[in-house]
């Protein structure tokens, strides 16, 4: 018996369907790569990045380090759902400002509210869970913004892996996923169902591959097309169930689906 085998931490006697983190290591990188690896300009995020259970995650993180979240008119509902009276669209009032790039109400560019938000000092998380399916002429460079903390990717659009969301978080902040791998929490289930995805299919793709069908969708149902290709926007009253703050967005990801 060697007592340098005791431990304070809690370890399973068992261990079952045990992995090792050299691929997910590899898997960190190459995702990391992946990002940087799209067409459009990209840059000015945090040097410090960290896997986590898609964008999703990086959200109910941040509702634990700040109290009053700031957003956009037609931004991702989720925020409103989960937290109700602590999200505001006052945003002088907030914590912290979460904006989607490309926005959730249109799948457009959203640097202008970027600015806006930016003016007011206060700490700002960008949402990219579009990156992968969007126009590459859209700017993901953050260079010239001062209160931008942290910056949140997934992969769940572009491989249709929600069921196993992976995202990587780049971030200032002192937020839970930091420590995960001191207290040996890395997510490899959720990794290892997108090794050997990245290598396959670049940031670009599929814009690339089904911008055609969007617009002929598009145009068909006198939407206007989206810069993220799953999306037609429409600024009139026809599409009102669909509503997102002062737009109707409709996806159109099963009619694409139709037409391959």
């Amino acid at each position: 018996m060697n007592i340098d085998d005791i431990s304070r931490s809690a370890i399973p006697i068992e261990f079952h369907r045990n992995r090792t983190l050299d691929d997910f290591k590899k898997f960190v990188t190459e995702y990391r790569n992946w990002i940087f690896s799209y067409s459009g300009k990209i840059g000015g995020l945090p040097s410090n990045h960290y896997i986590t259970s898609g964008v999703t995650d990086a959200f109910n993180q941040t509702y634990a380090l700040y109290n009053k979240i700031g957003i956009f008119d037609g931004e991702y509902g989720y925020h409103k759902i989960v937290l109700d009276q602590r999200v505001t669209h006052n945003l002088e009032e907030s914590d912290v400002i979460i904006i989607s790039h490309p926005f959730s109400a249109d799948g457009n560019c959203s640097h202008e509210k970027i600015k806006e938000a930016d003016q007011l000092g206060i700490p700002i998380l960008i949402d990219c869970a579009y990156l992968g399916i969007c126009n590459p002429n859209i700017s993901f460079d953050f260079s010239e913004y001062k209160n931008i903390k942290s910056v949140a990717f997934s992969l769940s659009k572009t491989f249709g892996t929600g069921l196993y969301r992976v995202g990587l978080l780049f971030t200032h902040d002192k937020y839970p996923c930091t420590i995960y791998r001191d207290w040996n929490y890395d997510l490899i289930a959720s990794a290892e169902a997108h090794y050997g995805l990245l290598s396959n299919v670049s940031p670009n793709h599929m814009y690339e591959k089904y911008r055609m069908k969007q617009e002929e969708i598009c145009k068909h149902l006198n939407l206007t097309p989206s810069d993220t290709v799953i999306f037609g926007v429409d600024y009139t009253e026809k599409y009102t169930k669909y509503k997102r703050g002062k737009v109707n967005r409709v996806c159109i990801s099963n009619l694409i689906r139709d037409k391959i």
